[in-house]
């Protein structure tokens, strides 16, 4: 008791010394005492002091540190969705401001981010970003710090894409970048010699692999347990089941295995899962296989919903930004064309010399304006309004006129098909509440682009095109885990995304021609339909 209320006072002195004069040093000292000591023993007080220092912090770096040390407090507890989007809002705050320092330790905190969220893309960018701004870092051993790391970072991105020599390129450019940083980047080393062991498993140079593993595994020893030394053992382990060494394997995955139950990444432990099945289908251990495989599905379920939340959350607020930035220029548009309404008569009254045949048509008859008039202001005829749009309202008719269709570039088009390519390969469209307008914000673009660019290079409409994707993602997983051909057509359909069993049961014979107990059915025989 007499400790805690001492701890208080302390809190209470410090954020009065902080609040009365700003001390950088008062902050920096509660700073790192939060991030490295209270965070471990009552992660929620650490919450309320970072908070607590972002409202009491008066200049916009301070601010940014605040949000930034509440940002990794999520990230110590494996929730990079939380994570990013403090981060975000650091980003926004110190955007204006010329600290480069931490404008790249923030780019590079998002991309490592965003890739343990599974979204490559942003992580590339944010990668890229921090490496532009690093050059104007002055601070040699820091930039070249912050490049090693940015290049692991880079690496990461061409390893998701299976790009794996240019992965060891990158690695090897990071390698240099540390050696240049003249600091102890001990850590840092030991991720380089990791990413070059996995990177040469990648390509079957399990020689190669090994010697990285084992120079990653030395430079472990003088360091706690973390991810890291997991994925150095998750490597060793693999390359000795690929070897037939089987006990040294198991040495292996064990401490890997040990390491990733105490760890919040979920990436890692499904990594170590994977190696895991690898080894019990090895030595043929059914019970084991089936544990591991019901973990696994559990991560995986986990994983997927990790992404889909934040997807579902960020394109939310990218949407309604894009939206406040459309009514804004719209509003600025149409005051500019407002105004020159308003002065275009004046000018042309003044300057330009008036017809004469306009002073002649005041006096034709009255018949005849009339005539002239209804002719000019004869309407067209109304578009039919009779009952609501069917699907067959969308489609354009690719002989009418060409406004009927809006033109696209076909830069946009690649650029459509390339984000529905990664749509397709990080298998979101079986999100159960997936819309025309969420594909579209995932896509960078409008809903009618997207609709023009799925009718004419899918073949089909939005709605066919989704549920098509569904059921060829479970005809995939029946016809290889004979798990799947286990379960109810109800759970099926939830997996699939699919609203209910009906909906599911139809789309799938309109993909097969069966029902789907006769293709599992068939499955089963052994005579596929």
């Amino acid at each position: 008791m007499i400790k805690k209320a001492r701890l208080l006072f302390f809190y209470a002195l410090t954020f009065t010394t902080i609040t009365c004069a700003q001390d950088l040093d008062a902050y920096n000292t509660l700073y790192v005492k939060t991030y490295l000591e209270t965070s471990q023993k009552d992660f929620s007080r650490a919450l309320h002091i970072a908070d607590s220092l972002y409202t009491i912090s008066k200049t916009p770096l301070l601010q940014a540190r605040s949000l930034m040390l509440t940002a990794s407090l999520y990230q110590q507890v494996g929730e990079p969705i939380k994570a990013i989007e403090y981060a975000i809002k650091a980003e926004k705050i110190i955007g204006d401001t010329k600290e480069v320092n931490w404008k790249t330790r923030i780019y590079g905190f998002l991309a490592t981010q965003y890739r343990i969220a599974g979204l490559f893309t942003p992580a590339k960018e944010y990668a890229e970003k921090a490496l532009t701004v690093v050059e104007k870092v002055k601070d040699l051993q820091i930039a070249n710090a912050t490049k090693g790391l940015v290049m692991q970072e880079m690496a990461y991105y061409e390893m998701a894409h299976k790009h794996y020599e240019q992965a060891i390129a990158y690695i090897r450019q990071s390698a240099q970048y540390l050696e240049n940083a003249g600091q102890d980047q001990s850590f840092a080393v030991m991720g380089n010699e990791q990413l070059l062991g996995l990177n040469n498993y990648l390509l079957g140079n399990d020689e190669k692999a090994l010697v990285h593993f084992k120079t990653a595994l030395h430079l472990s020893t003088n360091l706690p347990d973390n991810h890291v030394t997991a994925l150095i053992h998750n490597g060793l382990a693999n390359i000795y089941i690929s070897q037939n060494e089987l006990p040294k394997a198991k040495l292996h995955l064990d401490t890997a295995q040990r390491i990733a139950g105490q760890s919040h990444y979920l990436q890692l432990k499904k990594e170590v899962n994977e190696t895991a099945y690898r080894y019990y289908s090895s030595t043929n251990d059914i019970n084991q296989i089936r544990t591991i495989k019901r973990i696994q599905d559990s991560i995986v379920t986990r994983i997927y919903r990790q992404s889909a939340d934040f997807l579902n959350s960020s394109y939310t607020i990218l949407g309604r930004e894009r939206e406040g930035i459309r009514r804004e220029l719209n509003s600025k548009l149409l005051f500019f064309i407002t105004g020159i309404l308003i002065v275009l008569p004046f000018t042309l009254y003044f300057f330009l010399p008036q017809p004469k045949q306009k002073h002649r048509a005041i006096h034709l008859p009255a018949e005849k304006r009339n005539e002239s008039t209804n002719k000019e202001d004869t309407p067209s005829p109304p578009l039919s309004t009779n009952g609501p749009l069917t699907p067959s309202d969308i489609h354009t008719d690719p002989d009418s006129e060409p406004s009927s269709q809006p033109v696209i570039s076909e830069q946009t088009v690649d650029k459509i098909l390339a984000e529905l390519e990664e749509f397709e390969s990080k298998q979101l469209y079986v999100r159960r509440d997936l819309s025309l307008s969420y594909l579209a914000t995932y896509c960078d673009t409008n809903a009618k682009y997207l609709s023009v660019v799925i009718n004419s290079h899918k073949k089909k409409d939005f709605f066919n095109y989704i549920n098509e994707l569904r059921i060829n993602y479970i005809i995939e997983k029946l016809r290889n885990d004979p798990y799947y051909r286990r379960l109810k057509i109800a759970v099926l359909a939830r997996e699939a995304g699919f609203s209910s069993q009906s909906k599911f049961a139809l789309n799938f014979k309109k993909v097969t021609d069966v029902s789907p107990s006769e293709f599992i059915k068939s499955l089963a025989e052994g005579s596929e339909v």
